[in-house]
């Protein structure tokens, strides 16, 4: 072992110029009849779309494809070194799922046999829209005691726009949580918006919205009707037809303004089969204000 330790040494202490020149030629000789011999040579190379037109979307497609190249080493050293790129020309595409052949594709590189691993790609193309959304808000805490939301503002326009299956079932988007405790003025903030998992352009990222906070309140409402949803065809009686006493609580403000008209009270009968029931009515209330109390709490209902 020492024997052979002393000779790896000495290769490169004595006359370490020479040694380092006949490395170097050796190098150049292997390299030489490397480049002029022939290679297959295996990789995955990114695919480029081009001429896509403005109405359009891509919202599935193929990233890379893997090819086989055969040819001389020189030629295929360049490949290693520069990868070129496969490109997709989409001028001619429609909405829905578009198969091309990877014949008709394009890869700018000359004297090398080309071979995809794949006949076809497919590459999926949607209209693309645009519309305003609204925007969700989580709220975290509560102001402080006494205290109450009264309504937040939007400051922002939010426009996205992507393709049409994906917006015609997007509500809106939903930002980071406002935080409200211990609040009793209004203020203003700017919040992020919550990525999206679907490819879709959001106009900002962040929006400004104004938080009004007033002091809290409560009113009385007396005999709000109830609304049955029921079935076609589908007999059905009630014990009480109104709410007779409601209190709700919210921002004062808010409920100087409020009226009968904007309280929704409703019984939901439609799934249900024939027979006897108690059911509590569902109170529909605008945003921050809240139910206290109600009477009846459930109401007597006959299905037939």
């Amino acid at each position: 072992m020492q024997n052979v330790l002393k000779k790896v040494v000495n290769f490169f202490i004595v006359d370490p110029p020479r040694k380092i020149l006949a490395l170097i030629l050796s190098f150049g000789l292997w390299l030489f009849v490397a480049i002029d011999g022939t290679y297959t040579y295996e990789r995955e190379i990114p695919v480029v779309y081009t001429n896509l037109s403005d109405n359009y979307i891509i919202t599935e497609s193929v990233p890379k494809l893997k090819v086989s190249f055969n040819g001389k080493g020189k030629n295929l050293f360049g490949i290693w070194a520069s990868p070129p790129k496969i490109t997709c020309n989409l001028a001619d595409v429609v909405p829905g799922r578009n198969v091309i052949s990877t014949k008709d594709l394009t890869l700018p590189i000359k004297d090398v046999a080309v071979n995809y691993n794949a006949k076809f790609i497919n590459v999926d193309i949607d209209e693309k829209v645009s519309k305003v959304v609204k925007t969700f808000i989580p709220i975290k805490g509560h102001p402080k005691n006494g205290w109450v939301i009264s309504k937040i503002e939007v400051l922002d326009t939010l426009n996205i726009s992507g393709a049409k299956k994906f917006l015609q079932k997007l509500e809106g988007v939903v930002t980071e949580s406002l935080n409200v405790s211990n609040k009793t003025a209004t203020f203003e903030k700017s919040l992020k918006i919550e990525p999206i998992t679907e490819p879709i352009e959001i106009s900002r990222d962040y929006i400004r919205i104004r938080v009004v906070i007033d002091s809290i309140s409560l009113k009385t409402f007396t005999e709000i009707n109830v609304i049955v949803l029921k079935n076609t065809g589908q007999r059905v009686r009630i014990m009480n037809t109104v709410i007779d006493t409601l209190i709700i609580s919210g921002a004062r403000d808010r409920l100087d303004n409020l009226s009968k008209e904007d309280i929704i009270a409703r019984i939901k009968v439609s799934d249900l089969v024939p027979g006897e029931y108690f059911l509590s009515p569902e109170i529909i209330l605008p945003e921050f204000i809240s139910s206290i109390y109600s009477k009846p709490q459930v109401i007597k209902v006959f299905i037939y």
